[in-house]
């Protein structure tokens, strides 16, 4: 909207006083010799400031069977202040962990292939490598968007997302209850790995494990986001 068509508005109004503040844009307006674009309000997107894929990222990705959530930069804490349940408690401890926010963007996963095949057994640099060599092969085909392990509240803020959308656990029996990595660190040598099991039950759980050990039951699960 331009100045010119807010000017016509106050005057159709018929309050005296929108007229008169009508009279005051006009001799602005005729002052500087054109017309002058009224700011655009923000949206609670641009306020959030929420990264987004292109229209032909998303179609390319659904198409591969990932489905996209977004991220709005929730802590543990935030999630556990609004009602969310948390089986694991010790973090608690831990106030830079609880206070970590997660990232403001669209992440696309695919829920049928969570876990890189293979990831297990490995070092988080390993882990890492896999992730990257995963993103170099995704990007072939969907131009401009890159894969990552993600922080511990980018999983946390995605499990529930997911299950207030599809009502059903993000990491289940299918999955054999795996866990993913993260790239947040608990303690210098350990990194926090996130853990659904007992979401049913009582909430989400977060456990760590040294970043240098691999183990079957820890995987790497790419969070893909736009670049």
């Amino acid at each position: 909207m331009a100045m010119r068509h807010l000017e016509k508005e106050l005057r159709g109004t018929g309050d005296p006083r929108k007229q008169a503040f009508a009279e005051v844009i006009t001799g602005i307006r005729e002052s500087l010799g054109s017309d002058i674009p009224l700011p655009i309000a923000s949206t609670p997107e641009k306020q959030l400031g929420i990264k987004r894929f292109s229209t032909e990222q998303r179609e390319a990705l659904e198409k591969q069977g990932f489905v996209i959530y977004d991220l709005t930069g929730q802590s543990i804490k935030t999630l556990r202040d609004k009602g969310r349940k948390f089986w694991s408690d010790w973090h608690k401890s831990l106030p830079d962990f609880e206070a970590l926010t997660s990232i403001r963007s669209e992440v696309a996963i695919n829920p049928n292939k969570l876990f890189l095949p293979k990831s297990n057994y490995k070092t988080l640099a390993q882990q890492e490598m896999m992730v990257s060599k995963f993103s170099e092969e995704l990007r072939k085909k969907v131009k401009g968007v890159k894969a990552i392990i993600g922080q511990a509240p980018d999983y946390a803020e995605l499990i529930f997302a997911h299950l207030d959308r599809t009502k059903e656990y993000l990491f289940d029996a299918k999955d054999n209850y795996n866990f993913a990595r993260t790239n947040t660190p608990t303690n210098g040598v350990d990194v926090a790995i996130v853990d659904e099991c007992q979401a049913a039950d009582g909430g989400l759980s977060f456990e760590d494990w040294h970043r240098d050990y691999g183990h079957e039951r820890i995987y790497a699960a790419p969070l893909v986001v736009p670049e």
